[in-house]
């Protein structure tokens, strides 16, 4: 295990995609709070919505379904490249030629993307707070962030390995990057339409499906607060809860595929 969390926190770090992505992340998400908080004063709100707004702009719209989380999209290739690198430059029978452990090599990667981009999270968040405090009129840190922070974590984290576990399936660099990036922006909104107006002239509670798309899921999981924003479905949705559980079951169902076919197949 410690050559290949060795081997990982070499390749991530010696290689200027990963900063050049983090940084991309830290820099978009501080523009859009800052666009935020320049857009609204207190005066716009009810004192009641002061706090949401404030979430709002600290999470640079994640909380809210108005704006994409653009962060998660860095993330997600960041996950591929993990695993796509050793697709592209044909490193993989070298990786595993010395480190023959599979396991320990998927482990180690998935554990080293993580935390890399909690890191990137935790700053990104660290200047968001900063923006917020001092460009958004009388803003309200309530306790009630917590959740939808946490589970802003959680949503990159799992962008990250959803990207990850795709490289892993397919193992074609590019072909893993159009299918994490195809499918929550394109495809799953697609799905959703349909779903939603068949939904609608049904009895049937077929639009109940749409509850089943993880990337819609993994925004409804951050909105503050839950019952109003999520709300903003024609549709009944499974609660915070039942939002986390497919989010995840999604991101873990693409990483445990790519494992078993990683370790079963060829280098």
């Amino acid at each position: 295990m410690t050559g290949a969390l060795k081997y990982e926190w070499l390749r991530i770090r010696t290689i200027a995609s990963s900063y050049w992505l983090s940084g991309l992340a830290l820099f978009l998400n501080a523009m859009v709070c800052l666009v935020i908080a320049l857009s609204v004063t207190a005066s716009d709100v009810s004192d009641l919505d002061v706090a949401q707004v404030t979430t709002w702009a600290w999470t640079a719209g994640a909380s809210a379904p108005i704006t994409p989380v653009l962060a998660g999209v860095f993330f997600a290739i960041m996950g591929v490249m993990a695993m796509g690198h050793e697709y592209r430059y044909g490193t993989n029978k070298a990786t595993l030629s010395a480190i023959p452990d599979r396991i320990a090599v998927l482990t180690m990667k998935a554990f080293v993307l993580s935390a890399w981009v909690a890191a990137v999270v935790a700053a990104s968040l660290l200047l968001n707070l900063v923006v917020t405090w001092l460009f958004l009129d009388g803003p309200d840190f309530e306790v009630g962030a917590w959740r939808p922070i946490v589970n802003y974590f959680g949503y990159c984290i799992g962008f990250g390995l959803a990207g990850f576990g795709l490289a892993a399936i397919l193992r074609n660099q590019v072909g893993a990057l159009a299918a994490v990036l195809v499918w929550p922006l394109v495809l799953e909104p697609i799905f959703y339409g349909i779903l939603t107006i068949v939904g609608e002239n049904s009895n049937a509670g077929i639009g109940k499906l749409t509850n089943l798309l993880p990337a819609s899921a993994g925004r409804r999981m951050m909105f503050d607060p839950y019952d109003a924003l999520a709300g903003f479905s024609v549709v009944d949705t499974w609660g915070v809860a039942g939002s986390v559980v497919v989010f995840w079951a999604g991101v873990l169902g693409l990483v445990l595929i790519g494992s078993v076919l990683f370790i079963k197949r060829d280098a």
